[in-house]
C-alpha cells in the first residue's frame, strides 16, 4: 500500500467559522485513519494552542509554529528557532511603536508587554491560552516564532531582518517566522520521517501562511472561504469551512 499523508490547516479549515469541528470533518478524519492514511495538522499555532484539536482528533503527527516544529508519531523531528539578536531588534522596534509583541515557545505564549484590548480581541478569537507575562523570556529561551498586533498601516514602521517573514493572519495580527521556513518545510520533514513521497501528500488551507504548502503538496486544496489569490495557488477548491469543505474535498480527489 502506498503511504499517504493528509495535512490540514486548523482555523477556517478543520475548524468552522465558530471554531468547531463539523461532524462531517470528524467522520472524514476517522475514515482516513481507517484506510491507514497519515493525518496531520499544519498550523501557525504552537503546541499549547493546537492541543485541543490534536486531542479531539487523536493525532500523532503535527506541524506547528508555521512549520518551525514538526512531530512524527508524537516525537519531534524538526525544529527551527529564531535568533536572539534579531528578536531583540524586533522587540526594540515594537517598544518604540507601542505595539504588543508575544514570543512563542513550543508550549506557551510569553508577553513582552501587558496586552492591550486589540491584542486580547485577536487572541480570544483563536481561543489562545493565557499569556505568561515575561518581558525578557526571549533572552534565555528558544523562540519558535512571535506575534505582533498592529494594523496594515504600521507595516512600514518595523524592521524586517533577513531572517524573518511577516505573515498576516488577522487584520490586526502578524506572525513572525523564519524566512527560510514555512508550513511546507515542516510538512516535508514530517513526510520524510514517516516515509511519504511528496506526490502523495494532500494539503488543505485557506490563509496566507498556507501558500507554500498548497503549492508544494502533491494536491493542494483551497477552502471555499479562502481569498482568490490563495485559491489560485491550489490545484482545486472545495466548499467553505462551514459547508463540509473537508469531506467534499477528500471526496473530490477520491480519498474518501
Amino acid at each position: 500500500m502506498v503511504a499517504r499523508l493528509a495535512v490540514f490547516d486548523i482555523d477556517d479549515t478543520l475548524l468552522d467559522s465558530h471554531k468547531q469541528l463539523l461532524p462531517s470533518t470528524i467522520k472524514s478524519i476517522d475514515r482516513l485513519k481507517a484506510q491507514r492514511v497519515h493525518v496531520a495538522i499544519a498550523t501557525g499555532r504552537n503546541m499549547a494552542m493546537a492541543r485541543p484539536v490534536i486531542d479531539a482528533l487523536d493525532l500523532r503527527d503535527y506541524v506547528l509554529c508555521n512549520g518551525s516544529a514538526a512531530f512524527a508519531d508524537r516525537h519531534q523531528v524538526h525544529r527551527h528557532t529564531l535568533s536572539k539578536e534579531n528578536v531583540a531588534k524586533l522587540i526594540r522596534a515594537a517598544d518604540e511603536q507601542q505595539i504588543d509583541i508575544v514570543v512563542e515557545s513550543l508550549d506557551g505564549l510569553h508577553g513582552h508587554t501587558h496586552p492591550g484590548q486589540r491584542t486580547h480581541a485577536v487572541l480570544d478569537n483563536f481561543k489562545a491560552p493565557q499569556l505568561d507575562y515575561a518581558p525578557d523570556y526571549y533572552l534565555d529561551h528558544d523562540v519558535y516564532q512571535a506575534m505582533m498586533f498592529y494594523p496594515h498601516a504600521l507595516d512600514q514602521n518595523l524592521p524586517h531582518p533577513d531572517e524573518f517573514s511577516f505573515v498576516r493572519f488577522h487584520e490586526c495580527g502578524v506572525d513572525i517566522i523564519p524566512k527560510a521556513g514555512s508550513k511546507a518545510q515542516g510538512i516535508a520533514k514530517l513526510a520524510a520521517a514517516i516515509g511519504v513521497a511528496p506526490a502523495n501528500v494532500v494539503a488543505f488551507g485557506d490563509n496566507q501562511n498556507d501558500r507554500e504548502m498548497l503549492q508544494s503538496a502533491g494536491i493542494g486544496i483551497a477552502m471555499g472561504n479562502a481569498a482568490p489569490e490563495i485559491k489560485a495557488l491550489a490545484d482545486l477548491t472545495t466548499t467553505d469551512c462551514d459547508h463540509d469543505g473537508i469531506a467534499n474535498g477528500l471526496q473530490q480527489i477520491g480519498w474518501l
